[in-house]
Order: structure tokens, then C-alpha cells, then sequence
């Protein structure tokens, strides 16, 4: 069976550097690699294609990216999972191990689940986290966001995506650790997932310590966030540190829950 190193995070949470690093760890990229842009100038690392297809299964479910309400059910989702596993023959071939990255998938991840092992690929998810205040002001810097519509963003994609990617093998990493030192969490990553993730022979990893360099770490916010923001970070943080428990999945249960409920209320929002 393939492999699918599967980086399922938010915008702006670091998605790109670790998906660049998997990469330069031997794992293969897309085809179709997006260009690099001014905000993210040594490349997002994920396919064009797929962000295309996910922008027409979010726009068919009557959403957008920037949407933090709900993802209503995808119309047919037999012909969406059909698109996904076309896309993923044109965009990785026959590769053994990929990687695969678009911020959208933390709400369209039942949908890429099902896809992934219906092409006979084994997903193992790599999850980065950043600081939810930094999230929203690298939205705002990029978009025109307001900073609570940022974290609004912030707190429907990672709450989606720890569910809908329960049950896999998965890390949970702070990206802070991840940038301070890629060595140690690739350690991790290996032994929760069972990977053998590593620099070629003979090589000492100098090309990752060349590509994950602090000026990527460019907004820096320590404004402390809402109340369920704040519940939201630190449980996560408990998976990164302590692994999957029961307790930690049921209180990301009721946040999501009430983050649901919430919606009426907030339906003026943008």
C-alpha cells in the first residue's frame, strides 16, 4: 500500500515549511506545484490542481474557504471522492510515499479520507499547529480579515480536522518546535507514524536547515485569544505532548458543538 504524509492544517499555520520539509525528506510532490508567491516566497508546496478541486467542492457545498460556519453535506459524494482519486493519479503517479497539503482539507478531509484509501493509499496525518493570534494576524496581513474572523477561521478548520482525521495515525505538531528544532519532530513523527523519514545518505540535512529559517516565523502575536480559542489551543497542545486520549476527544467534541450552535447567533458574521 502507498503512503500519504498528509499535512492537515490551517492557513498560515506553518502548513507550507513542513510540507516543503516532508518533501525534501524524500516524500514526492505534486505535479502541479502552485507557484511561489510574495507571501510565501519559497513555495506553498501543494498542488494547484487540488486547491482548484477543493475550491469547486467548497463552492458545490455552498462554502469558500473563508467560510467558518459548517460545511454542508458535499451534494454527491461518490462523484467527489471519484475527482479526488482521478486528481491524485494525475498529480503523484505511481509514487510510493507523498504529500499531500491544502489548507481546505481540514473541512473536506471525510470526503479525502475516503478517496485516499479507496487509491490505495495508507494516510498519515501531520497536523501543524501555530498560535491562534498568530494565525489571525498572518490572515489579516494576507487578507482582509478582521482579526475574530481569522480566528473564527482558525478555530472551525483545526476543530474539522481533528475529527474527521481521528482514528488515523496522526502528530500533532506545535510549529514553534518544528522550526526551533525540525530534527526532534521528525523523530516524532517517525516513531508515531512509523515512518522512516530522512535525509538522503551522506546527507546532513543542511538543505532543510537552509529552508526552514526563522525569517518564515514572520508574524508574532501573543494577544491572548476568546475563551473557546484559548480551550481549543490547549487541548490540542495536550495531543501534541501526550498522544490521543479519550478525554481530549470528547472536549473537542462539546468546543465543536458549541462552536455549531454558536452559528445562529453569528449568522450576520462574515
Amino acid at each position: 500500500m502507498k503512503t500519504a504524509l498528509v499535512v492537515l492544517g490551517m492557513h498560515r499555520s506553518g502548513t507550507s515549511s513542513v510540507a516543503g520539509a516532508l518533501t525534501l525528506l524524500g516524500a514526492a510532490a505534486p505535479r502541479t506545484l502552485m507557484a511561489p508567491a510574495a507571501d510565501n516566497p519559497r513555495g506553498f508546496w501543494e498542488s494547484h490542481v487540488v486547491m482548484v478541486l477543493n475550491d469547486v467542492l467548497l463552492a458545490e457545498s455552498g462554502s469558500s474557504w473563508s467560510d467558518w460556519r459548517r460545511l454542508p453535506r458535499i451534494p454527491d459524494p461518490a462523484a467527489a471522492r471519484d475527482r479526488i482519486v482521478r486528481t491524485m493519479a494525475d498529480e503523484f503517479g505511481d509514487a510510493d510515499t507523498i504529500v499531500l497539503k491544502d489548507p481546505r482539507m481540514c473541512r473536506l478531509f471525510p470526503a479525502w479520507r475516503d478517496a485516499l484509501e479507496q487509491a490505495g493509499y495508507r494516510p498519515l496525518v501531520v497536523t501543524p499547529l501555530r498560535t491562534p493570534s498568530e494565525v489571525a494576524a498572518s490572515l489579516q496581513a494576507r487578507n482582509p480579515v478582521s482579526r475574530e474572523q481569522g480566528l473564527r477561521l482558525w478555530l472551525r478548520h483545526v476543530l474539522d480536522a481533528e475529527a474527521a482525521s481521528r482514528g488515523l495515525p496522526r502528530h500533532f505538531m506545535p510549529w514553534a518546535s518544528f522550526m526551533a528544532d525540525w530534527r526532534a519532530e521528525v523523530a516524532l513523527i517517525n516513531a508515531r507514524l512509523g515512518t522512516a523519514l530522512a535525509p538522503a545518505a551522506g546527507d546532513d540535512g543542511a538543505g532543510i536547515d537552509a529552508f526552514l529559517t526563522p525569517d518564515l516565523h514572520r508574524q508574532r502575536d501573543g494577544t491572548p485569544p476568546p475563551a473557546l480559542v484559548a480551550r481549543a489551543w490547549s487541548v490540542l497542545g495536550d495531543l501534541a505532548r501526550h498522544g490521543e486520549h479519550p478525554d481530549l476527544h470528547a472536549a473537542l467534541d462539546a468546543m465543536r458543538r458549541a462552536f455549531d450552535q454558536a452559528e445562529d447567533l453569528f449568522a450576520d458574521a462574515p
